[in-house]
């Protein structure tokens, strides 16, 4: 048994963020190892990276692995939320974690397949008389719209774009993990306006003064009570509440990857227009493809072995994200963009991890998937089969050495119009 390779340098954070999505890939191929290597990076600390089909399923084995703690301060804090679900571990977590999944019922699902698909079509006569439509923005607010409602949440009209640019700022603090972050203070800015606004509505709630329906994330999470029968703290209940639809915000760069695909891809509109199966394929490989969530942290529960290889209690590991889902012993031809392989997929649940793997119940892995695809499926849906547009000349680049990942122009279409078959 040979010795962990390993990136030297006393903190390679730097480094890390200048070579974004690929750090890891380059690392293992520069060291020779596969399957892990050591680095150092957020002030020195030790870290176990570990990449593949295997590492997900270890990293997500809840006797082993340990999620609460390893987040930084700087994401939880602008991102997640102080308390969030995605900082919990154990009973506490599992039992919050049923009350995020109570509300994935085929009806709510349904129920969210209908408010994308009818959204983007009222969104139809206001973009038609836009000059031109940055799609990252203006998914960003259609999506605020769609995941409010679903949430039960009073947004109005007015504050929507307010509500969509705050969620904007939270989801882009990713790229704080190292370093000086200048838009830290912008962050956490937003963050308390949208908490202050969620509790408020919570209190109202709990009080009788407001009536969300039963069944919606507002009125679940306002009378919920945990294993000891105690009701959520407000704020955390407004924190927690957020991290129902926040996720489904954040799919505006799904979005604008999914029309860059269609646009570099000609082939693959016309195949969702006349394929049903076709669109959920088609999101599959979006997700799996581009860039988004470059990795996930954790700690050793106990002293465990990985490849031969033993991790102290207590080691931080770091799961290749983006990694993992581009190698050709996960995925064939994986710097192929080709939706049909999901075909025949069989679902496991440690090899497309675009937003975490292991089992929804028990583990870290986003309740709101499911809702990913379905709103994506609509999403791509409307944009080939319903309207027509133009691309102009514009900068397409997605730079994978930038955390989060982005197309630079945020995707712009211009001369939209309705398709309408009037023969």
């Amino acid at each position: 048994m040979g010795t962990i390779s390993r990136d030297k340098g006393l903190d390679n954070t730097l480094k890390v963020m200048k070579q974004g999505y690929l750090y890891m890939t380059n690392q293992r191929k520069r060291l020779g190892s596969e399957n892990i290597f050591e680095t150092r990076a957020l002030g020195g600390k030790k870290i176990i990276v570990i990449s593949g089909k295997d590492a997900a399923e270890l990293f997500y084995d809840n006797d082993k692995i340990e999620r609460s703690g390893t987040l930084p301060k700087r994401v939880v804090n602008t991102l997640f939320g102080k308390g969030a679900i995605h900082t919990t571990t154990g009973k506490k977590h599992i039992d919050r974690k049923a009350l995020f999944m109570s509300l994935m019922t085929e009806g709510n699902l349904k129920h969210l397949r209908e408010l994308t698909r009818n959204h983007w079509y009222m969104n139809t006569q206001k973009m038609e008389q836009m000059e031109q439509i940055n799609i990252y923005r203006e998914s960003i607010v259609q999506l605020t719209k769609i995941g409010t409602k679903w949430a039960g949440v009073q947004a109005p009209e007015e504050k929507i774009e307010e509500i969509a640019t705050d969620m904007d700022v939270m989801i882009d603090s990713f790229k704080g993990l190292g370093g000086k972050f200048k838009g830290y203070k912008a962050s956490v800015d937003a963050r308390k306006r949208v908490e202050d606004w969620l509790e408020d509505q919570i209190i109202q709630t709990r009080k009788g003064k407001i009536f969300p329906p039963e069944g919606t994330a507002l009125y679940e999470f306002a009378h919920w009570e945990d294993y000891k029968g105690n009701p959520m703290d407000s704020r955390l209940c407004a924190i927690d509440l957020m991290n129902t639809f926040r996720p489904l915000i954040a799919i505006n760069r799904f979005v604008s990857f999914g029309l860059l695909a269609m646009h570099e891809h000609p082939i693959t509109r016309e195949k969702i227009k006349s394929d049903d199966d076709y669109a959920y394929m088609f999101s599959q490989e979006v997700r799996r493809f581009y860039p988004f969530v470059p990795f996930l942290p954790a700690k050793a529960k106990t002293d465990i072995q990985f490849e031969g290889h033993p991790i102290e209690k207590d080691t931080m590991i770091v799961l290749d994200i983006y990694g993992t889902m581009h190698r050709e012993d996960v995925f064939e031809n994986p710097d192929d963009f080709y939706p049909e392989r999901f075909r025949d997929w069989d679902g496991s649940p440690f090899d497309l991890i675009p937003q975490g793997g292991g089992d929804y119940y028990t583990n870290h892995r986003c309740a709101g998937e499911w809702m990913t695809i379905i709103i994506m499926e609509e999403t791509m849906k409307y944009f080939a089969g319903r309207v027509t547009y133009d691309v102009p000349e514009q900068d397409l680049t997605v730079d994978l050495n930038s955390i989060p990942g982005y197309v630079k122009s945020g995707f712009i279409i211009e001369n939209l119009r309705e398709v309408v078959d009037r023969k």
